[in-house]
């Protein structure tokens, strides 16, 4: 066997007939280097000691292990290399259409009949050894792609951190609030059924959904926020001091703009659902990067299994690690302000339908249209639900002083 010459592709040529591969090797030996076979068996420990193969060229019939079995075992290979080389069957005056239909249907690259002809041989043999050479370089230009992409920081198509980066902010974040025992807030935010999208709008609109909603998310962030797309549809956003009330307040406005902006693309609209999990720390608390970041990903996948098109967090918007490293319940919610009357509700309702006052305290009003205002946000992912706590605290606060004002009333 004659030794590989760098700039040449490698032809493997097997036929049982030693004048054949005399006469291919005159034929090919400008264009390739030539290694010979006399059978399949032969053939196969070739291979295997050879990977710079580009090109196999065997006979139909040998003894031993004839062109179809050598075929077979190319194509299950354990190598994909080896899967993919190109093979080119001779087939004799002998062999009928049958074998090489056969031969087609296991996976033969093309034909030739002997005796050939050496310009129809060397032509053959060069357009495989080609198409072979365009398969590679394509192959090893999207695994540089893949390591590149592994290797990087940034997000292709949004121009966003990757889940890398993103994850590495969120260790250094939680560090520095550790530290200085300042509080930190993560959101994710997701866009809901994006492969249903994908598959019936198609990869463009579906991909200009994915660049406008990275857009948003970066729209009016502070220089120490950090916004990563970390999933295909799934996006991250890392407030640094951000307390629970801020972070409850970017959330919702989050919610409110995906759902209301302008998702047109090529004319036509496309609505886009989104569901979000905010995950809060306090600065008197610690907690691991995989702790937080999996409190948030189950808050999330509450959100989607609950109906979606919501936003999903604690009760008081904390998501603080206990001692032991998993994520603290939320406390028990607050004691529940006193229940307006049937008159009052009827009050209340009959002056929002005409539009007048009613003549007394606006308190009562407040208090009937609380509960149904309440029930409402909740049916919607909380929308509103902290300024609606503030007005429970404030009737909350002059129920205290009614009270207070009564105990301490002489009898």
């Amino acid at each position: 066997m004659t030794e590989a010459v760098v700039n040449k592709p490698t032809l493997l040529v097997v036929d049982d007939s030693r004048l054949m591969r005399v006469a291919a090797r005159k034929i090919l030996k400008d264009e390739f280097d030539i290694l010979e076979a006399s059978d399949g068996e032969e053939a196969w420990d070739v291979l295997q000691a050879s990977p710079h193969v580009s090109l196999v060229m065997s006979d139909l019939s040998m003894p031993n292990l004839d062109g179809l079995g050598l075929l077979e075992r190319i194509r299950t290979s354990d190598s994909v290399e080896v899967q993919n080389l190109p093979v080119i069957i001779v087939t004799g005056a002998e062999d009928d259409d049958g074998s090489k239909t056969t031969a087609l249907a296991a996976g033969a690259s093309d034909f030739i009949t002997k005796p050939f002809e050496s310009v129809q041989l060397l032509a053959r043999a060069k357009a495989q050894a080609k198409q072979q050479l365009t398969q590679q370089a394509l192959q090893d230009s999207e695994a540089s792609k893949e390591k590149l992409a592994a290797e990087s920081s940034s997000d292709l198509l949004t121009g966003l951190d990757n889940q890398r980066a993103f994850n590495n902010h969120v260790v250094e974040s939680l560090s520095y609030a550790a530290r200085h025992h300042t509080e930190l807030a993560l959101i994710l935010i997701q866009i809901e059924k994006y492969k249903v999208m994908f598959l019936r709008r198609g990869k463009q609109t579906a991909e200009e959904v994915l660049r406008r909603t990275a857009r948003l998310l970066s729209r009016d962030r502070r220089r120490e926020d950090k916004v990563a797309r970390i999933d295909m549809d799934t996006f991250a956003l890392l407030l640094p001091s951000a307390n629970a009330g801020g972070a409850r307040r970017v959330g919702e406005h989050i919610h409110q703009s995906l759902q209301s902006d302008d998702f047109e693309v090529d004319g036509e609209s496309i609505p886009v659902r989104t569901s979000l999990a905010i995950s809060f720390v306090p600065g008197n608390r610690e907690i691991s990067a995989d702790a937080l970041l999996d409190d948030a990903t189950a808050k999330l996948k509450r959100a989607i299994e609950s109906g979606g098109n919501c936003i999903q967090y604690d009760e008081d918007t904390s998501a603080a690690a206990a001692d032991n490293g998993t994520i603290a319940k939320p406390p028990s919610l607050p004691e529940p302000i006193p229940v307006a009357s049937s008159t009052d509700v009827e009050q209340a309702l009959q002056a929002l339908m005409h539009q007048r006052q009613t003549g007394q305290s606006s308190e009562p009003l407040v208090r009937a249209v609380l509960p149904l205002l309440q029930a409402w946000s909740r049916e919607n992912g909380g929308i509103c639900a902290t300024q609606l706590e503030d007005i429970r605290n404030a009737l909350n606060a002059e129920h205290n002083v009614e009270t207070n004002d009564l105990a301490s009333a002489p009898s």
